[in-house]
């Protein structure tokens, strides 16, 4: 296409330019739209608050930055009170005082001339530009406040005081009358130059500013005055670090005491008020042994002021640190001091030393975490002391000391433990199932605040045959509110079928010890998963219900047909002390069911109705073996001694079936009166009933009972002896302990029974082979025991062990070869020294020789 004679372009590169131009027309337009429509808010913004509120959240920095131009035409029109409204003004500040651009700096000059005169004083020192403008400006200006308005608009701005007072020496008048100027921005403006104005009235001026209301005017001449009484400076600088309630001000004065007073600060602290010895801890020095000591002593403190103060140096300096993870777990004096120490920090809330649990495996220093967390600093650091506490390598890495900082830090959760360390709690609960060490400290501590956590867990223990801990499972579970588990309680005793016996009975338990009204009928028709003593101590707990209540639902369970609801209910009802049902239970030795028999003489005793005892002796014939073996127990051992005559009376009679005769012997081995043991010894000469008797004789294991049966044995006949020594080997070791305690009573007429009596159960021998164990102690008791028996049998064993290592058990070889040293003693050493075993024979001629020579020394 020729658009110019003899000029020809393409078609489409015409349209291209033509677009373009179209483009750059449109940007303009759009960037004039933008411009008016931006001034225009500027407008709203001005008249409008809520306009102003969203203009301030549309454009801040850059943004605001950026449109600097349309706000300074907006400012021309608005006032340059809009220029501050938005904030622009700190915007331009920060970009001078950053990049000290000098259009920024007009920008001041021109709508905030003081302010623009101050940033020359703070530029002009590196730009001679600024220096002249400030100059200029000031000597033009007429203004008699203009350096009270320069001072104004510095805010309180640090600035270099001596290159501004060399600007503005010649106006010293102006200066000195801004010192007592209210506002402290203008004071400290002219005590700044003061300082560096050497003139009599200027050194009184900075003098006075000492004492300044402003602690900025006090930080500054403490940090840059310099006159010329250096005595004066020093003591003024020493009060106001022991008496200037601002830290910035004592931090000055520290600093200049360090660098040219160091002599002014080493100070008696036991001198110093507590004020001032707080301050004197606030400032101690980095890096210093001598004060890292003053505060540790200043950390045992009763005064929490002063402690806060020693324990934040410490901190600072990191020797809370130390102490934490440098203690060693042998040495338990260094150990309790390093507790002692983080303890008085804690109290005054300075814990951030627990930091160094994460990266610590020290024992002492994780045990050290768990004694302070159970009462002082962030719960964050329980939940890391429990995740490393749980964690089964830690165990094995801290092996010595595990048991006490597991139960510590057990102790810290319950106490104080977030969710999250609950929870790891619960964990560990359930990972410890089966041990019932571990579950002795867990359980006791679960807090209740956690019942959400814990109850599942609990339930699921409870419902287990196998819990090693039943009873304090019970007592853990009903520290919690019953509302988070009395349902699954009753649905386990319902579910029989599905539901062991003993578990059963481990959710009867708790039911019956929350002492809940709502549950007594639940709980008396279940009381026969108990056994008949259980039942006697959870009879008890009903005392807590309504009297009325309780009688009426007893009274209709006994008219129940259900037997082992009423057999239960009859063993239990004597503990609870009611006596309402006294007659009902005598006639429950009519009963069909001969549990409900048996409970029945077992009640009668309980209510101690003697006199009814002694009429119940029909039932030894009942047709079931077990109720007339309990009601003869129950005989002989509630009954009168007139009932214990009425059963040798039954046992005597020809005409009595053997059944009866059996059970009136198994209930005279129950009885705890000394008399049935006469009885029976009787009986032992009856062929037929031997038997009977030597196993209800085999049940006297008491004290009392043993020593009344030895009596007979003294005094009884050859063949009787014998047929009480199968008593006494029937009894086996267990009465050991009772009849060692018989003789330890040196009772000659009894001793040489029971030495027969230990002959023929074998015990002699028994107890000389121990001569031989490896363990000491063994040995010595063996030979204490030996000597008090004093048979040849005895002696010989003891002889042998005249050589033991042991000299505790050489010692009492020869305590019992003293007791030989007398008559008795003599034939018993003159058979060991013919015996057959020659270290027999050799240590009985060495033992006769140590007697002869203590008899010629006496």
């Amino acid at each position: 296409m020729e658009i110019i004679p003899g000029f020809f372009m393409p078609l489409w590169s015409i349209i291209t330019a033509i677009s373009a131009v179209s483009a750059i027309i449109i940007l303009i337009i759009l960037r004039i739209f933008l411009n008016i429509s931006f001034l225009r808010f500027c407008d709203r913004a001005f008249n409008d608050r809520e306009a102003m509120e969203i203009f301030k959240k549309k454009y801040s920095g850059s943004k605001l930055l950026k449109r600097s131009r349309f706000i300074e035409k907006s400012a021309e029109k608005n006032g340059k009170g809009f220029i501050v409204d938005i904030g622009i003004d700190k915007l331009w500040e920060q970009q001078f005082l950053n990049y000290k651009k000098t259009g920024y700096l007009k920008k001041f000059i021109k709508y905030f001339p003081e302010k623009g005169l101050f940033f020359c004083i703070i530029a002009g020192q590196n730009k001679s530009s600024y220096q002249k403008i400030f100059q200029n400006m000031v000597s033009q200006n007429n203004d008699a406040n203009l350096l009270k308005k320069i001072g104004a608009a510095g805010d309180g701005t640090d600035f270099d005081g001596k290159y501004t007072a060399s600007m503005l020496e010649d106006r010293f008048q102006e200066i000195i009358e801004l010192t007592g100027e209210a506002e402290w921005p203008v004071r400290f403006f002219a005590v700044k130059l003061l300082i560096y104005i050497n003139k009599p009235r200027a050194l009184r001026s900075v003098w006075e500013a000492f004492s300044d209301s402003s602690k900025k005017i006090r930080e500054t001449v403490a940090a840059e005055f310099n006159p010329e009484d250096r005595k004066k400076l020093g003591s003024t600088l020493k009060e106001l670090l022991l008496d200037d309630p601002c830290f910035e001000v004592r931090r000055a004065a520290r600093l200049r005491l360090d660098k040219e007073f160091p002599e002014l600060y080493r100070m008696d602290t036991a001198s110093l008020a507590k004020p001032r010895l707080i301050h004197l801890l606030g400032h101690l020095h980095d890096n210093s042994d001598e004060d890292q000591n003053t505060a540790l002593k200043f950390l045992l403190s009763e005064d929490l002021e002063v402690r806060l103060q020693a324990a934040l140096y410490l901190q600072r300096q990191k020797v809370l640190n130390r102490i934490f993870t440098e203690t060693k777990a042998g040495d338990r004096t260094e150990f309790e001091r390093s507790l002692n120490l983080l303890t008085c920090a804690c109290e005054v809330n300075c814990t951030s030393f627990l930091n160094e649990l994460d990266h610590t495996d020290n024992p002492a220093s994780v045990q050290l975490a768990a004694e302070l967390l159970r009462t002082n600093s962030s719960k964050e650091y329980i939940d890391k002391l429990a995740l490393k506490i749980f964690n089964p390598s830690t165990r094995t890495s801290m092996r010595e000391h595990f048991d006490e900082i597991y139960k510590k830090t057990i102790e810290s959760i319950s106490l104080r433990g977030t969710d999250k360390a609950l929870q790891m709690l619960n964990q560990e609960l359930l990972s410890k199932a089966d041990d019932g060490t571990t579950l002795d400290i867990l359980l006791p501590l679960l807090p209740e605040r956690g019942e959400y956590i814990f109850i599942p867990s609990l339930l699921s223990f409870l419902k287990s045959d196998d819990c090693p801990r039943p009873e304090l499972l019970r007592k853990t579970i009903e520290r919690f509110p019953p509302c988070m588990y009395i349902e699954e309680l009753v649905s386990l005793l319902r579910n029989a079928g599905s539901t062991s016996h003993s578990v059963r009975k481990e959710a009867f338990k708790i039911l019956g010890e929350l002492k809940m009204a709502c549950c007594l009928q639940i709980i008396l028709e279940n009381l026969n998963l108990l056994s008949p003593a259980e039942r006697k101590d959870f009879a008890s707990l009903m005392s807590v219900f309504d009297q009325e209540a309780f009688e009426d639902r007893v009274s209709g369970l006994l008219n129940s047909v259900d037997s082992t609801v009423k057999a239960a209910l009859i063993s239990a009802l004597p503990s609870t002390g009611i006596k309402r049902f006294i007659t009902e239970i005598k006639d429950s030795s009519k009963d069909p069911d001969p549990d409900v028999r048996a409970a029945g003489i077992w009640a009668l005793a309980g209510y101690g109705e003697i006199k009814l005892l002694s009429q119940m002796t029909s039932m030894l014939r009942d047709p079931v073996e077990r109720v007339r073996r309990e009601t003869a127990e129950v005989i002989a051992s509630y009954g009168t001694p007139a009932a214990l005559l009425e059963l040798e009376k039954i046992i005597e009679d020809e005409n009595e079936v053997m059944p009866v005769k059996a059970a009136a012997i198994y209930g005279l081995g129950h009885s705890p009166r000394v008399e049935s043991i006469a009885i029976l010894v009787d009986i032992l000469q009856n062929d037929e009933l031997r038997q009977e008797a030597v196993q209800a004789l085999s049940l006297k294991k008491s004290l009392n009972e043993l020593k009344a049966l030895i009596e007979l044995f003294k005094d009884s006949p050859p063949q009787l002896r014998e047929y009480i020594a199968e008593v006494f080997k029937m009894m086996g070791k267990s009465i050991e302990p009772a009849v060692i305690t018989l003789l330890s009573e040196d009772i000659s007429s009894l001793r040489e029974i029971i030495a027969e009596i230990l002959h023929k159960t074998g015990f002699i021998e028994t107890t000389v082979r121990k001569l031989r164990h490896r363990n000491s102690l063994v040995r010595k008791n063996a030979a204490t025991v030996l000597s008090m028996i004093q048979t040849r049998e005895a002696f010989k064993g003891i002889v042998l062990a005249a050589r033991d290592p042991d000299q505790d058990v050489r010692v009492e070889v020869l305590k019992a070869i003293e007791k030989l040293n007398s008559p008795d003693g003599v034939p018993i050493l003159n058979e060991l020294k013919e015996d057959p075993d020659r270290r027999v024979r050799k240590f009985t001629l060495w033992a006769m020789e140590r007697i002869d020579a203590k008899n010629l020394n006496e």
